[in-house]
């Protein structure tokens, strides 16, 4: 083979190998930014709108993460300066608009129980707090579709109380 064709297959083997090599790190990248929680902005007014309505002046954090074992929950940071809501990945993408607001207000109302004594932590009171600034029928929605996502069963009646 002329030296020129062998530089040539050469240069060739060496741009495959590169490309290859740059796929992978992209894939790789791909696939750990996909195990990183993602901060939701347009969430994160919603809940703050949520939690000045509710008298709650912390900062609230929402995040996409890939898995939660409550699927849902609220945690304070450790400095004191506001929450942390995250919801995991698949259980978010099945939800609407008004089960996202209605999840928030959820997750707030424990941040309230949280601040207001005797900090009687319920998840009936949750929701009680919750739908003050929500309507009843997005958190009905919003506990089927997660009973359903998490294979279990539980009362309505109990967790928002009778229908008025």
């Amino acid at each position: 083979m002329p030296k020129s064709m062998e530089s040539a297959a050469l240069r060739g083997s060496v741009l495959i190998a590169l490309f290859m090599c740059a796929t992978s790190l992209q894939l790789q990248a791909y696939s750990s930014k996909a195990d990183q929680p993602v901060r939701n902005a347009k969430l994160e007014k919603i809940a703050a709108a949520l939690a000045e309505a509710l008298g709650m002046h912390k900062r609230v954090q929402v995040a996409i993460v890939p898995e939660n074992d409550r699927v849902v929950s609220v945690e304070p940071f450790l400095n004191g300066d506001g929450y942390r809501v995250e919801f995991e990945r698949a259980f978010f993408d099945q939800l609407n608009e008004e089960e996202l607001t209605a999840a928030l207000a959820h997750e707030i109302g424990h941040v309230w129980i949280f601040s207001h004594p005797p900090y009687l932590h319920t998840e009936a009171l949750a929701n009680e707090i919750a739908l003050r600034v929500v309507a009843r029928r997005p958190l009905e929605t919003l506990y089927t579709k997660l009973w359903t996502y998490t294979k279990v069963t539980g009362n309505l009646v109990d967790l928002l109380g009778a229908e008025q």
